[in-house]
């Protein structure tokens, strides 16, 4: 059974704004709860309106960097080992950061604003998910506070569910939360199977978790996002979500992105997401 190793650096990406502030709030507890290395990035580019005024650009990025790391430290009482604020693309500066410190965790924070959304904020957000090596955690400010009371994971019997399932136990001992893995499966599909696949879960759970804080759960629906949004609704809140980002979630053939894009654009509770290993995906220089 492979189980994800517990993070010892955790990377917070922010934008400086009111978006950040429950991802804010999920770094600085996990941080303190671990007695993990806190690492803040803030990525920033030369706009047009500066025209060719780098320093300064670069100057209100540092400030933002340091105010975040002022108000970690001093309102939450986390401190903050390093700040970063490279320069360029911002989910390739992010990652790319999250490689130099070893990140274990990459968390960051998000916001719905239509069309505006779609073209900043979130995208960067989903372009980390998507792009990253190592697991996210997508905390978004119109979603459930932090920490979670109950954490449910989609779990498939894929590796990166099970990776998934390690990493989300963790995060409920942190938070002295319970948790509950959830297979989807379709009518006609065989449930004793999906039974079975779920005990090994279970087992990679109590790694991390009493086992009196771990339950599972067969679902047969039609829609995995769905399924696992109810689920979600079922329990106490608030919530944490966590999928294995390469897999479906489900014990019948689903696309692995459209599930994963589902949830994040139509799930509000704070979502973790964990990729196959490096050795299984090729670790792709960005």
């Amino acid at each position: 059974m492979q189980i994800i190793n517990e993070p010892t650096a955790i990377l917070f990406a922010t934008d400086g704004t009111e978006a950040s502030r429950n991802a804010r709030a999920a770094a600085a507890h996990i941080a303190r709860a671990a007695n993990a290395a806190l690492h803040i990035v803030h990525v920033w580019s030369r706009t047009s309106a500066m025209g060719q005024a780098e320093h300064v650009a670069e100057r209100i990025a540092a400030a933002v960097a340091d105010d975040e790391a002022k108000l970690i430290e001093e309102q939450l009482g986390c401190p903050v080992a390093a700040v970063h604020t490279p320069f360029g693309a911002r989910a390739h500066g992010i990652l790319a950061t999250a490689r130099t410190v070893s990140a274990g965790i990459i968390i960051v924070g998000g916001r719905r604003l239509g069309i505006v959304e779609e073209l900043f904020t979130y995208r960067v957000s989903e372009d980390v998910v998507h792009h990253s090596l190592r697991p996210v955690l997508l905390v978004r400010d119109d979603g459930h506070d932090w920490p979670p009371r109950h954490v449910v994971v989609g779990f498939d019997g894929s590796s990166e569910a099970t990776l998934a399932t390690g990493l989300a136990a963790w995060l409920a001992r942190l938070s002295e939360a319970d948790l509950t893995l959830v297979t989807v499966i379709h009518d006609d599909d065989p449930a004793a199977e999906a039974e079975r696949r779920l005990a090994l879960g279970a087992e990679a759970a109590r790694e991390h978790l009493d086992a009196g804080r771990v339950a599972t759960q067969v679902v047969a629906h039609t829609d995995v996002p769905d399924a696992l949004r109810e689920a979600c609704r079922s329990t106490r809140e608030p919530h944490l979500l966590a999928i294995g980002a390469g897999g479906s979630s489900a014990s019948g053939a689903s696309p692995e992105l459209s599930v994963s894009r589902s949830i994040i654009h139509h799930t509000h509770v704070p979502l973790l997401l964990v990729p196959p290993t490096a050795h299984e995906r090729g670790d792709i220089r960005r």
